[in-house]
């Protein structure tokens, strides 16, 4: 009885090993923790029409959850419910595919690093959960504030599960494409007829010798649709008080070749031209031609004069802008009361 007994022990534990071993496979694999502490931090997003617009960081991912994280945005809707595909379409936009320096020579070795590829105005970062609104679109077809606009959810996923960002709001403001600009954000309306300088600094006047103030001068920025040429430009010019043109190379101490990121500057009709990239500046990156943070480019006419007990004077009429929709522009100073001073005292 003992031995039967024995035996009986041993076979019982070799069918345990056995059938630990037989179902290995049906042991689950760990999954991955998805926590409760992922959350939007942004919850109303309101780029403006025509400028590539990209939210980093909106989404805050607490220590809980494994990473990586994948995101996407889905049903994507008006306020009244309805699908808005407007933004989920596919529309050409240019993407960088090697680094912006500066330091191009040409429009070609800029065009050349950019190329067209289609997406959908409204994007998400697949594993940061970044927001992107592309450069495309404008208010004819696209819903802008007052009104009431879009909302759309995220979906936040890994092995663990999926979670869901709800009723995050998109409220686009009317395109403008300039800056400074005139135009109100949301009605699109002019507040202004005209911009002021940013920079002017040793103006007189021609014919009072009274010193020209920065409210002296008006500043226009206009598009030429008429102007079809396949490479696009930028011209500057300035008028004087009768609203001439005045010879634009009367500022002769300007920096023509390094105050723009243009290409084949030259002087047509008392204006500077020069052939250029859009948008300008192209991003935001501070090179010779932006200012400091490298958000606007910047303009700077320049001459000497002697001036008063034969001082040398530089004179300056400078304008900081940036310009985001490609085509013919110009930029035009307008002088409202005096015409400025170039000969010496």
């Amino acid at each position: 009885m003992k031995v039967v007994k024995k035996g009986t022990f041993y076979l019982s534990i070799l069918f345990g090993l056995a059938s630990c071993f037989s179902c290995k496979s049906f042991i689950p694999e760990s999954l991955d923790a998805l926590g409760d502490d992922i959350n939007y931090m942004v919850k109303e997003f309101t780029p403006t029409l025509g400028r590539k617009t990209l939210y980093e960081k909106a989404v805050n991912v607490g220590n809980s959850s494994t990473l990586p994280l994948e995101f996407k945005i889905i049903n994507v809707r008006t306020v009244e419910g309805d699908p808005a595909t407007e933004l989920t379409d596919k529309f050409p936009v240019k993407v960088w595919k090697a680094s912006y320096t500066g330091e191009e020579k040409s429009l070609e070795e800029i065009e050349a690093k950019r190329e067209i590829e289609y997406h959908s105005i409204l994007e998400i970062g697949k594993n940061s959960g970044d927001i992107m609104f592309w450069d495309f679109g404008n208010s004819n077809w696209i819903r802008t504030q007052p009104d009431s606009c879009y909302v759309f959810d995220v979906e936040i996923a890994n092995s663990g599960g999926r979670r869901y960002a709800r009723n995050l709001r998109l409220k686009p403001y009317k395109e403008r494409p300039y800056e400074p600009s005139q135009y109100n954000y949301e009605t699109g309306l002019a507040t202004r007829a005209a911009l002021t300088p940013s920079q002017v600094s040793n103006l007189y006047g021609e014919r009072t010798g009274d010193l020209i103030f920065p409210s002296d001068i008006d500043v226009f920025v206009f598009r030429h649709y008429d102007n079809t040429a396949a490479t696009k430009t930028l011209t500057i010019s300035v008028l004087d008080s009768m609203n001439n043109y005045i010879d634009i190379q009367k500022f002769k101490n300007t920096d023509w070749k390094n105050m723009l990121h243009g290409f084949n500057q030259r002087f047509e009709n008392k204006k500077a031209v020069y052939d250029v990239a859009y948008p300008i500046p192209l991003i935001t990156y501070p090179t010779r031609y932006t200012t400091a943070d490298g958000s606007r480019a910047r303009i700077a006419l320049k001459f000497y004069r002697l001036g008063f007990a034969g001082l040398l004077q530089e004179c300056m009429l400078g304008f900081d802008f940036a310009i985001y929709e490609e085509g013919h522009w110009e930029i035009q100073f307008r002088f409202r009361k005096e015409t400025p001073k170039f000969d010496n005292d």
